[in-house]
C-alpha cells in the first residue's frame, strides 16, 4: 500500500492531531474529523527547473516526494511565502481544480495564485496578526524574519483547542520579530534548521524552542537540495543542551507524530 492509500485510511483519535513531515519545509496534518491540512508542500522538481541554468545541480531534488500532488487532496492549503520551494507552482494546477479546497497565505502568494487561475473566493490572504476559522481549528498569521527579499513571509499558529502548533515559516533568530509567537505559548514547533538563506540553524532552532517553551519540535528544511545544507546532528546536541524539556521529533519523512503527546506516544511510519 502506498503512502496516499495508507494516509487516507489513517484514523486520528479525538483530541489528537497527526503531523507528518513530508520533506523540505512541508507538512501534512490530519484531524480526528478527517480534515487534511497541507503546509508549504514541495512535491515536484520546480526549483531545479527554475534555477538549472544559473545553478546547475545546486537545486536538483535529492529526495523522492512521498506522494504526487493529485494523490493527497487537502481541505486547507497553507503557504507561508512566495519562494518556489514553498509555493510550488508546478503542483498548483491540481489544487486549483479542487472546488472545496481553501488556501491560507499572504498577499503576494494570492496574487500569483489568482494569476494562475485560482478563484479569489477560495484564498484567504492574511496579514500578520490576522486569523481565520477553519472549523476544527483556527489559523493565525504571525511575523517571521525572512529578510528583505521576502518581507511579507508569514509564520502560522494552528490552534486546535487541545493543542497549539507553531509553523515558523522561513525565519532567522530575531527575537523581537518572533515575540508574538512566543507569547502565544504553542505546544509544538515546526522549525527550519538549514542555517542558510536567513534561516535558523540547529543551535538557533534550539534557542527558539527554549524561548517558546514547547514540549516537542519537528525540524525541517534540510537535505532537499545540494545547496540547502542543514546539520541535523548540530540540532541534536543543541536541543539537548539548550532546550532539554523539548523533545526533538526528528525522523524520516512519512512518520506520523500524534499531538499532544502521551506517556507512550503512538507514532508510525506510512512510507510508500
Amino acid at each position: 500500500m502506498n503512502f496516499s492509500d495508507t494516509f487516507r485510511n489513517l484514523e486520528i483519535a479525538e483530541h489528537k492531531v497527526g503531523v507528518i513531515w513530508i520533506g523540505q519545509a512541508g507538512f501534512l496534518l490530519k484531524t480526528a474529523g478527517g480534515r487534511k491540512i497541507l503546509i508549504d508542500p514541495y512535491l515536484t522538481d520546480s526549483v531545479y527547473h527554475i534555477m538549472e541554468k544559473e545553478e546547475g545541480l545546486g537545486y536538483k531534488r535529492l529526495s523522492v516526494p512521498l506522494f504526487e500532488p493529485n494523490e493527497v487532496i487537502p481541505d486547507f492549503l497553507l503557504i507561508s511565502h512566495e519562494h518556489p520551494d514553498h509555493l510550488d507552482m508546478e503542483a498548483m494546477p491540481v489544487y486549483r481544480d479542487q472546488e472545496n479546497l481553501q488556501v491560507i497565505t499572504n498577499t503576494g502568494c494570492k496574487e500569483q495564485l489568482v494569476e494562475a487561475g485560482f478563484p479569489e473566493n477560495r484564498i484567504h490572504a492574511l496579514r500578520k496578526g490576522e486569523e481565520v476559522s477553519c472549523g476544527e481549528f483556527w489559523v493565525k498569521a504571525v511575523d517571521c524574519d525572512h529578510g528583505e527579499l521576502c518581507p511579507d513571509a508569514l509564520g502560522f499558529l494552528l490552534d486546535f483547542g487541545f493543542v497549539k502548533l507553531y509553523y515558523s515559516g522561513d525565519t532567522g533568530y530575531t527575537p523581537e520579530r518572533l515575540r508574538e509567537a512566543v507569547m502565544e505559548r504553542p505546544d509544538v514547533a515546526l522549525l527550519p534548521i538549514n542555517g542558510a538563506y536567513g534561516n535558523l540553524n540547529g543551535t538557533q532552532a534550539a534557542r527558539l524552542a527554549a524561548d517558546l517553551e514547547v514540549t516537542a519540535c519537528i525540524p525541517h528544511h534540510f537535505w532537499t537540495f545540494p545547496r540547502h545544507l542543514g546539520n541535523p546532528i548540530e540540532a541534536v546536541g543543541a536541543f539537548r543542551e539548550l532546550a532539554p524539556r523539548c523533545r526533538l521529533d526528528m525522523d524520516m519523512p512519512g512518520r506520523v507524530f500524534l499531538y499532544p503527546r502521551g506517556e507512550d506516544p503512538e507514532e508510525r511510519s506510512i512510507h510508500g
